[in-house]
């Protein structure tokens, strides 16, 4: 399922003002009207929150698979360290008598 959240909203709405600041003298002085920067500024909203949405996930898919591979590296290490069990030893259920 798509998630379109951000953990840092903070950063989306800086970077959209941002986008927004070189027009900020044209609706000071008259030159563009306060809908119109209002308008500029929902579609740098939007575009900067799908913008930050795709970077988190690509973030999050590499560093999902970093810690997997982490995870399997670790686990052959201490196979290859303390051996591996035998299959008697992880059987479940009461121990032979």
């Amino acid at each position: 399922m798509l998630r379109m959240g951000v953990r840092r909203p903070e950063l989306v709405v800086a970077a959209a003002i941002a986008l927004c600041l070189p027009s900020l003298p044209s609706v000071l002085d008259g030159g563009l009207s306060p809908a119109a920067g209002l308008v500029r500024f929902g579609i740098a909203l939007a575009l900067c929150w799908v913008a930050g949405a795709v970077i988190e996930r690509v973030v999050d898919t590499y560093s999902r698979q970093a810690r997997q591979s982490e995870l399997r590296r670790a686990v052959e290490q201490a196979r290859a360290r303390f051996g591996t069990p035998a299959p008697d030893d992880t059987a479940p259920g009461p121990p032979p008598r």
